[in-house]
């Protein structure tokens, strides 16, 4: 059995507002002031699986010139997240209080975000955020989360872990890889979208809730073991016994 205790990490609305950044893009390359609660609805939409560019038609977006512009949204995004984007106060402490919490703990960013996909730029953001103190020991960037995972992880590992995220997405992905999910409410949802036990209203209370999950796996591996039972074997003093070598 693997000792890893692996916590997966969504990226925009958990780790970093991301909201300035859709906000400023959308003005520049298409000249529409988007309020919060629209661009909020619009992450959630995109993040269901199976969505396309046609889900824009609901918005007050014309989709062609969406389409038009796709190059130049992709290139301000990228511009954008270089400039302004931030982590949420507290979040760098937090994250390296949980690594402290146990030797076997790693943290896993997971994203859809293409910027993370091309690994120079990466770097450059993560170092940004984080400077010399990047707590993660992975990142993961791809369309799909739940095949990130499993693929870079054996199930044993993957049952160890949570996934800590602020889309109804993360939650549906954390119930396909059947672990616990945290869902985050200073992100893009607020509790009544996430359909999980485990809401997390400020960034310090992770720390609490990595430590329950520790200890909810000690107990279960104790209970393992108190199940085991030892068949006693009785042998015969006449019995002769052969060394093979």
């Amino acid at each position: 059995m693997s000792d890893s205790i692996p916590i997966f990490f969504d990226f925009g609305g958990t780790l970093v507002d991301t909201l300035e950044v859709t906000r400023q893009v959308f003005k520049e390359a298409l000249g529409k002031d988007f309020p919060s609660t629209k661009i909020k609805q619009m992450y959630k939409d995109a993040s269901r699986k199976g969505q396309s560019m046609s889900m824009f038609f609901k918005y007050p977006v014309n989709p062609i010139k969406l389409l038009i512009k796709k190059n130049k949204l992709a290139s301000l995004q990228k511009k954008k997240f270089m400039e302004i984007v931030e982590l949420y106060p507290e979040m760098q402490e937090t994250l390296l209080k949980i690594k402290e919490l146990d030797e076997n703990i790693s943290l896993i960013l997971v994203t859809q975000n293409p910027l993370m996909e091309d690994e120079t730029a990466a770097n450059i953001l993560m170092e940004k955020l984080f400077g010399e103190d990047n707590p993660f020991d992975q990142l993961l960037a791809g369309d799909d989360k739940f095949e990130l995972i499993v693929h870079n992880f054996d199930p044993d590992a993957i049952a160890r872990g949570i996934f800590v995220g602020d889309l109804p997405n993360d939650v549906y992905v954390s119930e396909m890889l059947k672990i616990p999910c945290y869902g985050v409410t200073w992100g893009y949802s607020d509790e009544g979208e996430l359909s999980t036990p485990f809401i997390v209203d400020e960034i310090s209370e992770l720390i609490e809730m990595v430590e329950d999950h520790i200890e909810d796996l000690e107990g279960e591996l104790s209970e393992e073991i108190e199940e085991i039972e030892f068949e006693e074997i009785e042998f015969d003093e006449t019995d002769d016994f052969e060394l093979v070598d």
